[in-house]
């Protein structure tokens, strides 16, 4: 084989490995529960928390989180403490009127589609923290008339797994919405479906 010939597969080989998409691991902080579908008082009354899975603050400026193909909708500023919530709103602080928002802001374009959405976590060195991909439709969560939010069963695991999402039960509502109507989820506190066992699939 010819220098030329060897040159140019190994210059192709290194391209395809530049972009291969990094591998998201055990993630320091999750996206834990989502309100795609909004509130009783407005479908555009969407929000999301995040968790921290560690033992440590972490700071959260330069942060962001993605849609689809990479939209950025919103860029996260402050810190989040060790094993606590951070709380993002759409629109305004009044999407849940007693709970203050660590964030909050318009998501850009119409938010999120009720039919399914892929949400990435992207970290200040653009690497993939978190991700969840619905682009098939939504693992859990019901939208008008119920509005009950998708909650994550086990930050630990990945979210990703569709096992391990399910719809707020019921057993712990958080919150009002701008209309003084309960929140039928857990906005900035654990979720009402923490903790329960689930079966993942084999590797």
């Amino acid at each position: 084989m010819r220098n030329k010939e060897k040159i140019l597969i190994a210059a192709t080989i290194l391209s395809a490995a530049f972009f291969i998409a990094p591998k998201i691991v055990w993630a320091q902080v999750v996206i834990n529960e989502v309100a795609w579908m909004g509130t009783a008082a407005s479908a555009s009354d969407e929000w999301l928390e995040l968790y921290n899975n560690t033992a440590q603050e972490i700071v959260l400026e330069g942060w962001k989180l993605t849609e689809g193909e990479g939209t950025v909708i919103i860029v996260l500023k402050g810190t989040i403490a060790p094993g606590a919530y951070y709380l993002i709103e759409r629109t305004d602080d009044t999407t849940v009127s007693d709970i203050a928002a660590d964030l909050k802001g318009s998501w850009g374009g119409s938010g999120l589609s009720n039919s399914g959405e892929k949400i990435q976590l992207i970290d200040n060195n653009s690497n993939p923290v978190d991700e969840v991909n619905c682009l098939t439709g939504w693992f859990a969560g019901k939208a008008s008339p119920d509005y009950k939010t998708m909650e994550r069963i086990n930050p630990s695991l990945s979210g990703n797994l569709a096992e391990n999402w399910t719809t707020n039960d019921g057993s712990a509502l958080i919150g009002r919405d701008s209309q003084g109507n309960p929140i039928k989820g857990t906005p900035k506190a654990k979720n009402s479906v923490a903790g329960l066992s689930l079966t993942t699939p084999s590797p």
